[in-house]
C-alpha cells in the first residue's frame, strides 16, 4: 500500500537512500526518521517547534551495511552505528556462543533488513509496522509505531514471539542515544528512582568505577570518585562509564535540557522491560570514535548486564520464551518543552513537570 500524499497534520514519506529503505512519520509536532533496511533504526527523533533532534549523530554517518574494511570477531554493530536508537535482540553486549549460534555484539537484528507494511494513513493518525526475522533465531518482532494528530508522542506496540519449536532464551533491549546539541551539562535526567549497580563494565577503558556495588539513583560513589549518573559531564572529561538502573518502582524516565527546556521522556512496561541501562560516553579517546562522541543513552532491557546472553542465563535476568510463545509490551516516546524537571510520565506519555 503505498502512502497517501500529503503536506499537513499527520503524513508518511517512502525514500530511498542509496538503495537503503528510509520511512518519515510526521505529525505537527514530530519529524521521525526509519531507516527500515537497519535494524529499523530511528536515526532521526526531531521536535518541530523548537527543532529539537534528541538523537546522537556519530562521525561515522548513516554507513551502508554491505562494505567492511575486515570481519570482526564482535560483528558488525559498531562499523555501522550511526546513532540513533537501536532494537537488540537476542544479545545485549559482546560476542558469545550460544546453542552452537554465534553472535556479533549486540546481534543480530540491528544490522540487517526489517519489512514494513503501511497500516492507517489520515490527517489525524499513520501507522507503519515494521517487521523481522533474524538469520539465526527462530524469532519474529514486530513493532507497530503510531502518531496522533496534535500529539507530541510516538507509540510503539511490540510483539515477540519464539517461532520454533524449542524453548529460547535472549535478552531484548532498545538503545535510544543522545546527542549534541540537546544533550550538554545543562541536561537532568528524571527517574522514579531506583538502584544503580555496576558489573562486568568494571576497568573498562575510561571508566570511572573499578568494582562492583550497588548505589542509590542518582548518585555512583567509589573512593574519591562521585558520579552524579542524572548529569552528562562537561566537555572534556572524557571517560566512559556504564550502569544498571534495578528495582525501578515504574517505568519511565525523561531526560530534560534545562537551559532550553525542552526534553524527551519513555515510558514502558516493567513486566517486559524491568531494568534500564545507562550509558554515557563522554568524548572517551579511543576506538572507535577516538574521542570524537559525546553522548547518554537511557535503555529498557529485559535483562542485565552487559556482558551478554550467557551471563544474564546465569544471572536470571535472561526472558525464555518457549515455543510458540509471545510477549507484547507498548512503549512511548514523547517530547516535551517549557519544564525544567520531571516528576512523572504516564504509560499513556503524559508528562509532568516539576
Amino acid at each position: 500500500m503505498s502512502p497517501i500524499y500529503r503536506n499537513h497534520s499527520c503524513r508518511i514519506r517512502e525514500y530511498t537512500f542509496e538503495g537503503q529503505r528510509l520511512l518519515f512519520l510526521e505529525n505537527e509536532l514530530l519529524r521521525l526518521g526509519i531507516w527500515v533496511d537497519k535494524g529499523a533504526d530511528i536515526f532521526e527523533f526531531v521536535h518541530k517547534p523548537t527543532d529539537t533532534d534528541f538523537m546522537l549523530h556519530t562521525p561515522h554517518g548513516m554507513r551502508m551495511p554491505a562494505v567492511q574494511s575486515a570481519t570482526s570477531s564482535q560483528g558488525s554493530f559498531l562499523d555501522y552505528y550511526e546513532g540513533g536508537w537501536q532494537e537488540i535482540l537476542p544479545n545485549g553486549g559482546p560476542a558469545c556462543t550460544y546453542k552452537q549460534i554465534e553472535f556479533g555484539l549486540h546481534g543480530e537484528i540491528s544490522t540487517i533488513p526489517w519489512q514494513y507494511t503501511i497500516g492507517a494513513d489520515s490527517p489525524d493518525e499513520v501507522t507503519v509496522t515494521v517487521d523481522v526475522r533474524p538469520f539465526r533465531t527462530p524469532f519474529h518482532l514486530t513493532r507497530q509505531m503510531t502518531l496522533r494528530a496534535g500529539k507530541a508522542v510516538l507509540t510503539m506496540d511490540e510483539t515477540l514471539t519464539n517461532e520454533g519449536r524449542e524453548p529460547m532464551d535472549l535478552m531484548w533491549g532498545h538503545h535510544p542515544a543522545f546527542g549534541s546539541p540537546f544533550l550538554s551539562e545543562a541536561c537532568r535526567v528524571d527517574l522514579p528512582q531506583g538502584d544503580l549497580i555496576f558489573e562486568t563494565f568494571a576497568g573498562g577503558a575510561g571508566t570511572r568505577i573499578q568494582s562492583s556495588g550497588k548505589h542509590h539513583w542518582p548518585w555512583a560513589q567509589e573512593g574519591d570518585v562521585s558520579i552524579d549518573f542524572s548529569r552528562p559531564d562537561p566537555i572534556g572529561v572524557g571517560h566512559e562509564d556504564l550502569g544498571y538502573v534495578i528495582n525501578l518502582p515504574e517505568g519511565w524516565y525523561a531526560i530534560t535540557n534545562q537551559k532550553r527546556q525542552v526534553g524527551f521522556a519513555m515510558a514502558w512496561s516493567l513486566d517486559v522491560f524491568p531494568y534500564l541501562w545507562v550509558w554515557r560516553n563522554l568524548l572517551r579517546p579511543g576506538y572507535p570514535w577516538y574521542g570524537r562522541v559525546y553522548t547518554m543513552a537511557l535503555e529498557p532491557w529485559t535483562s542485565y548486564p552487559s556482558a551478554g546472553l550467557l551471563t544474564a542465563i546465569q544471572n536470571g535476568s535472561a526472558i525464555k520464551l518457549e515455543a510458540g510463545q509471545s510477549k507484547s509490551v507498548t512503549l512511548r516516546a514523547i517530547a516535551y518543552e517549557n519544564a525544567q524537571k520531571v516528576s512523572h510520565v504516564s504509560p499513556e506519555g503524559i508528562v509532568t513537570a516539576g
